[in-house]
């Protein structure tokens, strides 16, 4: 006869894991995917009502962008200093707020006008840029950070693919595009909604609260004096910024050599969508060596797709090969932009971390300037030249990034 079968003994039950992403963070999130789902749609579309609708020459597109970029450098620079005065919270609302100038620059025929319109609108997307990284950081424990970070661009850049997305067909339906960009307003009106229910950050308005410790890696990584690698970071992020210019430039590459406008849009869906993928993936098992990666799977990655569009552009190759260098150039994107502001959040103290968002933007964006404005002239005298200047200016930033990663303590 065999023995009864006793219960097994109950032990305490373990307690319930925390999320990795909060509430707030998820809706921080979501309001970077409408905002994209609004202002990509305009960005995809300007260069070609620009240039191919109204005839102007990609020098003007290029200038224009320049002073959105460039002068954006100072506003993120007040954005930042300012959200660590006035609170995180507010100073994002505000700039959000007003990002829809982008939508309705389109009702002037002016080009003065409508330059000016969209340019505001870059420059208050640029205001609450580091306001809203501050924030996010601020509420979100630093052991997660990359995989937040990384869901974030996931969804800021998925966001701007059914952007691409949308523009496209309705540009195949024969809607009018000043019609379609006008639409785009819709979707940046409830990126700011959706931030409204947002609590505020343990540091907002310099409340006073205790800092949490950094994971281990990322103090084994510091060393005693995280400035030189903070400075050294903002000088990569300039040099990258030189190669950074707007993807309209590609665009235009692929419609004006096939004539056809969906397929050059086509390539910037292809960018945004490996972006946003490489962003939630790269956020998730890379957490650990933020420089590392950052330098080789964002920089150098970055470096070898400009060289790659370059030769497809000289060798007149098969447009697959155009559209694997975007994919990897939104690969490299994605890592750049996931843990470049995470490496910031862990490099400036808790309460000034609006302000040091703010120096990455502005660091961004003085090299945007450089480059929409070289690009710009390079792309009207040979556009191979314009993706090859991309090439060494991101190989720079890598070198670079690259030293300051072997002097730290990043294994």
């Amino acid at each position: 006869m065999s023995p009864p079968l006793l219960p097994k003994p109950v032990g305490p039950r373990e307690p319930p894991r925390a999320p990795w992403i909060s509430r707030d963070g998820i809706l921080i999130a979501s309001s970077a995917f409408f905002a994209d789902l609004g202002y990509q749609g305009v960005t995809v579309l300007i260069p070609i009502l620009l240039v191919l609708d109204l005839g102007l020459p990609a020098y003007d597109y290029g200038v224009l962008l320049a002073l959105s970029f460039g002068v954006g450098s100072v506003v993120s620079l007040a954005g930042g200093r300012l959200a660590d005065r006035w609170g995180r919270k507010s100073v994002a609302l505000l700039g959000n707020a007003f990002i829809p100038l982008m939508s309705v620059s389109v009702l002037f025929p002016n080009l003065d006008l409508l330059g000016a319109l969209f340019v505001l609108g870059w420059w208050a997307r640029y205001f609450r840029t580091p306001a809203r990284r501050a924030w996010l950081a601020d509420l979100t424990d630093p052991a997660v950070r990359p995989r937040v970070f990384g869901f974030l661009h996931a969804l800021d850049v998925g966001g701007g693919l059914l952007a691409v997305g949308y523009a496209v067909s309705l540009v195949l339906l024969g809607v009018p595009i000043r019609e379609i960009v006008l639409f785009t307003a819709i979707p940046l009106v409830i990126s700011t909604c959706v931030l409204l229910p947002v609590r505020r950050g343990p540091h907002d308005r310099n409340l006073p609260a205790p800092t949490p410790a950094p994971p281990v890696a990322l103090r084994r990584e510091l060393g005693p004096s995280p400035v030189p690698l903070f400075q050294g970071l903002l000088v990569a992020a300039t040099l990258f910024g030189f190669s950074y210019y707007a993807f309209g430039f590609p665009v235009l590459t692929v419609t004006e050599s096939t004539g056809n406008i969906p397929l050059g849009m086509l390539t910037f869906g292809i960018y945004l969508g490996v972006s946003a993928l490489a962003g939630y993936s790269l956020g998730k098992t890379q957490g650990e060596r933020p420089m590392r990666t950052l330098w080789s799977l964002g920089y150098l990655l970055a470096s070898v797709a400009s060289l790659g569009l370059a030769l497809s552009y000289v060798t007149h190759s098969d447009l697959a090969l155009f559209y694997l260098m975007a994919a990897a150039l939104g690969f490299a994107t994605g890592a750049v932009e996931t843990f470049e502001p995470v490496l910031v959040a862990s490099w400036v103290k808790a309460s000034k971390l609006s302000g040091g968002m703010g120096w990455l933007s502005s660091s961004r964006a003085v090299g945007l300037l450089v480059s929409n404005v070289v690009v710009g002239i390079l792309f009207t005298m040979g556009q191979a030249y314009a993706y090859a200047f991309a090439f060494a200016t991101a190989l720079a930033a890598a070198t670079l990034l690259y030293s300051l990663q072997r002097q730290s303590r990043e294994p």
